[in-house]
């Protein structure tokens, strides 16, 4: 009857919605804390910003209600606003979403995937829900394994010399910004299959705030703009290195010695951001508008996530023309080129242009046809007195994460000074743990025993033994552990259910080693978007959505950016057996939106974290400070970061912002050139943490990374 009864209101109007769900409250139906809610407390007049945000807030918001938090000051204010009409945390998450795929297109929107953590506050469950980006079907061909390899015949008009098989690129990374590294989105349909699960307000009531800001225009952010310009700054916020004034290049080549493009120069981000006569982005709050995306919003909003995957609708056909068109001109002739000069100046400008790559997608129709939403079981650990869930793999955030707080309560972190060099120390060792046994063992669980060896990464005598190698000291080489007897070789890959030919094709020794060489900034620090809810009803959703790398593929289509996903298959030996390349296949991702509850089953914390590979350490932090340390919020997110995420000798990477401790961490714990450095580490952390005050019932922190254009807002 309850359900009858929600059903028939939402289908008609939302100015009745508010009482309704009071009176269902107070009828018995099950609603959680529905009597606490009157009816004038879903008023979107309501709806606060988070004083300073964005860039410059200290102190979490406090609210009682409703409260949102994301990586853009706008998109927590449609969140807020949908809450506040009788919302729940998933439709807010829509409006929110929508919102941050107009305002932040380099890090998010429906042309990328997400992972979303949902808290259901009736039945306390915890339910994960995966919709990262997936491999076409047609991939693998030719017995390819990576995407840097020539797979079909028109491949071979992109570099001379070479055969099927061979190396596509001149540089990896030029593939790594083309439309051969992007993977079939899965945003919109996870966002769609929660919805249906738990959405109170119609879908099509979700879209209005992002609908207007795309067609009537918004301003031009100062992180915005930093993406695609650092005029003035000397050193570069994704790598840290230091940076000739004139701009953020796209990308370093694999040498680390000669810059790609800047992304003013890929026509499609040029076209739309950036002052068309040069290669700097438009003035700081420029009005933006983009009616290709209002229309495909418009077509989302009232067909739902089937016409966006509809093979032969207007979305799905805009991608794919949008493929097509890198790969010839309107005439037939060839238009693939992936190479940059060989000549640079001593000032680093180049003597002949340097030219984006245009390589085409191996993507089809029925790639949207059968892209699919999966729920997943979510990775549970105990640590410091909290329960925290978290996404398992093909996300390697929520093993980083979970290992990292098991080795850290190990060594009786709670014991130090937040913040300190002993403090940074012992997380920094942590992570560098962890992060090399998740390049060796994560990877798409449909295609291997990933579950199996994480589960044994996280029982408690592997721990144990990790926990054993970490001193006072800093540990030299660090390398993945070794699993006990009896589990499943993880190589034995399932080539009926993966599609992949069992011996595939040998790729050259040369290849291989320059597959390896990656650099230990390939992930792109300071990419992906994250927002936290919790609704009037004591739902809660944290939520990490993503193109991947900044501006993921540097390509526009039907107004939405395309992810790059693909790029983070593992392309070298270490981890390829888990994490290859092959078709429908889901490569790993580094975002981990958490929930931790309190011993008696209370929800305390809910938390994700933009920043590419570092994601879980910022998540690490934040958790820690909060509620370990009992820092606000606010400071817990602010603090300096640290990961231990790179490759080879995982060094401990620093952020500027902490780097006086370098000495300290060098006289008193042994660490050198080889096991720290300094970099940027320009995290984007939004959270909610609950505080439960007796009868006054929970009071709520919402708070977003001062180093991104957000905040929170609710009451």
């Amino acid at each position: 009857m309850c359900a009858i009864l929600i059903a028939k209101h939402l289908s008609s109007t939302r100015g009745f919605l508010a009482a309704c769900l009071v009176l269902l409250g107070l009828a018995g139906c099950g609603v959680a804390c529905a009597a606490d809610l009157p009816a004038q407390d879903f008023n979107p007049a309501l709806c606060q910003p988070q004083p300073g945000a964005p860039y410059a807030q200290t102190a979490s918001l406090t609210g009682r209600r409703v409260m949102v938090a994301s990586a853009d000051v706008r998109a927590s204010a449609a969140g807020c606003k949908v809450l506040a009409q009788g919302g729940s945390a998933i439709d807010g998450a829509v409006a929110v979403q929508a919102v941050l795929g107009v305002v932040e297109p380099f890090a998010s929107g429906l042309g990328g995937g997400s992972v979303i953590s949902y808290f259901d506050a009736a039945s306390g469950r915890v339910r994960i829900f995966d919709g990262l980006a997936a491999a076409p079907a047609a991939v693998g061909v030719a017995g390819t394994r990576s995407i840097y390899q020539m797979a079909v015949s028109s491949d071979l008009e992109c570099r001379s010399g070479q055969a099927l098989g061979g190396s596509l690129s001149a540089y990896q990374a030029h593939t790594d910004i083309s439309g051969r590294a992007s993977g079939v989105p899965g945003t919109v349909k996870v966002l769609d299959l929660v919805h249906q699960a738990y959405g109170r307000l119609p879908w099509r009531l979700l879209w209005d705030d992002a609908i207007g800001l795309a067609s009537g225009g918004f301003r031009l952010s100062a992180y915005l703009y930093a993406t695609l310009h650092n005029l003035g700054q000397t050193s570069d916020d994704e790598t840290g290195d230091m940076l000739k004034v004139g701009g953020v290049p796209a990308w370093w080549n694999l040498a680390r010695k000669r810059w790609g493009p800047l992304r003013c120069q890929y026509p499609d981000i040029r076209a739309r951001y950036c002052a068309l006569a040069g290669t700097k982005p438009l003035p700081l709050g420029t009005m933006v508008t983009n009616l290709a995306l209002a229309n495909t919003m418009a077509i989302v909003r009232d067909g739902g996530a089937a016409a966006f995957y509809q093979p032969d609708g207007p979305i799905a056909g805009a991608i794919l023309q949008r493929f097509q068109s890198d790969l010839r001109h309107a005439d037939g002739s060839p238009n693939c080129h992936s190479a940059l000069p060989d000549r640079y100046n001593a000032d680093g400008s180049v003597s002949t242009p340097i030219v984006p790559a245009r390589i085409p997608s191996l993507m089809a129709a029925a790639d949207f046809a059968d892209y699919r939403a999966i729920e997943r079981m979510p990775l549970v650990g105990q640590h410091f007195g909290f329960t925290v869930y978290t996404p398992p793999a093909p996300s390697f955030g929520g093993l980083v994460t979970l290992q990292s707080l098991a080795l850290l309560e190990r060594k009786n972190l709670a014991g130090l000074a937040f913040g300190t060099a002993a403090f940074y120390h012992f997380a920094g060792e942590a992570s560098r743990l962890a992060n090399a046994d998740r390049r060796q063992f994560v990877g798409d669980p449909a295609v291997s025993n990933v579950d199996q060896r994480v589960r044994a990464l996280l029982s408690s005598p592997y721990l144990d033994a990790r926990a054993a190698l970490v001193t006072d000291r800093a540990l030299g080489v660090v390398a993945a552990g070794s699993l006990a007897d009896g589990i499943p070789d993880y190589s034995a890959i399932d080539s009926a259910r993966s599609g992949v030919r069992s011996s595939p094709m040998a790729i050259s020794a040369a290849a291989d080693a320059v597959a390896e060489a990656r650099s230990v900034h390939d992930e792109d620090w300071n990419t992906t978007s994250s927002l936290a809810i919790i609704d009037g009803w004591g739902n809660a959703l944290a939520m990490n959505t993503t193109i991947n790398t900044h501006w993921g593929a540097h390509i526009e289509a039907a107004g939405m950016m395309l992810n790059n996903a693909m790029s983070n298959f593992s392309a070298g030996l270490v981890g390829r057996d888990v994490n290859g390349y092959g078709p429908n296949r889901r490569p790993r991702s580094s975002i981990a939106p958490a929930i931790a509850l309190d011993a008696g089953g209370r929800l305390r914390l809910v938390w994700g974290a933009a920043g590419g590979g570092p994601i879980p350490d910022y998540i690490v932090k934040t958790f820690l400070g909060d509620l370990v340390y009992g820092l606000d919020l606010q400071a817990a997110i602010n603090a300096g970061n640290w990961t231990g995420q790179g490759l080879a000798a995982s060094v401990l990477q620093l952020d500027r912002g902490i780097s006086g401790l370098i000495p300290v961490l060098r006289e008193r714990h042994g660490h050198d050139a080889n096991t720290l450095g300094v970099t940027g580490l320009n995290s984007g952390v939004a959270g909610i943490s609950v505080i439960h005050d007796g009868p006054g019932g929970p009071l709520y922190r919402g708070a977003a990374d001062a180093r991104r254009a957000g905040g929170a807002n609710g009451f």
